[in-house]
């Protein structure tokens, strides 16, 4: 049985006396910042404070600080996605390793941070992982209309005893204990985005460029080959994200009650991957 957080636990006073550091301020670090300022928690944004991300965090009213600043004075820490610049692997390391101090909890958006990142949190120390399901724009978005994207959940490393709860308050705040919250751990997300990796994506990837190649290599026009490969693809996958794999069930041209029996036939009998789709969309209301 999944569980998932429980909203009724959710205690905000445990963020009133503690500081967030949000290192950046890209779409997914800035619907942190700002849903979690808007919900009354004290926020700093760790950045070059000279820098074009600086100016549009100011403009929301937030405090810039650099990131070693940031992360000193705060006891929470949001740490993005590793990539380049500040964000590097070997700066995230760095400031996470000489920065913060016991009891403080790091918060990762994903596994890759602690498993491709190598990103370590010394002795006494919290792990935790908030992954939205839903991009930054999406993330806002939703706050600001009075629902939330949920989000997976993990806590890696419980050094206080008190990383489940603060990260439950912090998930309230974030607006994703609205639509819920599905605990799980950084160990499985990573091994689930590295099977979809190199089952799904990549040999997709190749699939369609190999019949492209094919299409048009025996005379059919390329945008043809396109629309036929990528746009009706693209159609079809929006269907089972919204409505689950019974909305591609029925030839054409069913009539609408032998087809509304056929859905739920399709329904009743749908693969297990069908059930746990209809759980994920109970959750995300853009698709309710």
């Amino acid at each position: 049985m999944t569980s998932t957080l429980d909203p009724d636990s959710a205690d905000l006073t445990l963020l009133q006396d503690r500081q967030v550091a949000v290192l950046g301020f890209d779409s997914l670090a800035a619907a942190h910042a700002l849903n979690l300022r808007d919900s009354g928690v004290d926020v700093w944004v760790g950045t070059a404070p000279d820098s074009r991300l600086a100016g549009r965090a100011e403009v929301e009213g937030l405090a810039v600080a650099e990131p070693e600043e940031a992360v000193r004075r705060c006891d929470i820490v949001l740490v993005p996605e590793m990539s380049h610049g500040e964000h590097a692997p070997d700066v995230l390391r760095s400031l996470v390793a000489g920065h913060t101090e016991e009891g403080d909890l790091v918060i990762v958006t994903g596994p890759s941070t602690v498993r491709e990142g190598g990103l370590v949190v010394p002795d006494g120390v919290d792990l935790a992982m908030l992954r939205t399901i839903g991009d930054g724009h999406r993330v806002r978005e939703e706050y600001l209309d009075g629902r939330g994207c949920p989000a997976l959940v993990a806590v890696e490393r419980d050094g206080s005893g008190a990383a489940w709860a603060t990260l439950t308050a912090y998930a309230a705040a974030m607006g994703s204990l609205r639509s819920g919250a599905v605990v799980t751990t950084i160990e499985h997300e990573a091994r689930a985005m590295g099977v979809a990796q190199d089952r799904i994506h990549v040999p997709l990837q190749q699939a369609l460029e190999s019949a492209y190649e094919d299409l048009v290599g025996g005379g059919v026009e390329p945008e043809v080959a396109y629309v036929a490969l990528v746009h009706d693809l693209k159609t079809r996958v929006d269907q089972i994200y919204a409505s689950g794999f019974a909305s591609q069930h029925g030839p054409a041209g069913q009539a609408r009650a032998e087809a509304s029996t056929s859905r739920r036939d399709a329904a009743r009998s749908a693969h297990e991957l069908e059930q746990a789709g209809r759980r994920v969309r109970a959750m995300t209301s853009w698709l309710r």
